[in-house]
């Protein structure tokens, strides 16, 4: 299996309402744009993100540290899981009445 190559990391997680990926920002608040994440620059750090994240389990659920590089001031993920992940599904949602999000 291929490696990740990044020089920072990014904790991410699920929301536990929606189950919407969400990102951990420097002020310790979840966002859903992977460009407000807050890229940790060394392993402490990250791990001391992820024991913040993992205590609220009231809000997100199975936190997660993933490699990232910081290009230009913004965090781009490394990997096509977490791109396609910060960016949405990569096939069009249903609706309950049938109607795809584009068609509105």
């Amino acid at each position: 299996m291929a490696r990740s190559q990044g020089s920072h990391f990014v904790v991410t997680a699920n929301t536990t309402d929606s189950g919407a990926p969400v990102y951990l920002r420097h002020d310790r608040t979840w966002t859903p744009a992977i460009a407000d994440a807050h890229p940790a620059a060394d392993t402490q750090e990250r791990d001391d993100l992820l024991a913040f994240a993992r205590s609220q389990e009231d809000s997100v659920c199975d936190p997660y540290a993933f490699k990232a590089n910081v290009e230009a001031g913004r965090v781009v993920a490394t990997n096509n899981r977490e791109r396609i992940r910060s960016t949405g599904p990569t096939t069009p949602l249903r609706r309950d009445d049938g109607v795809t999000p584009a068609e509105n």
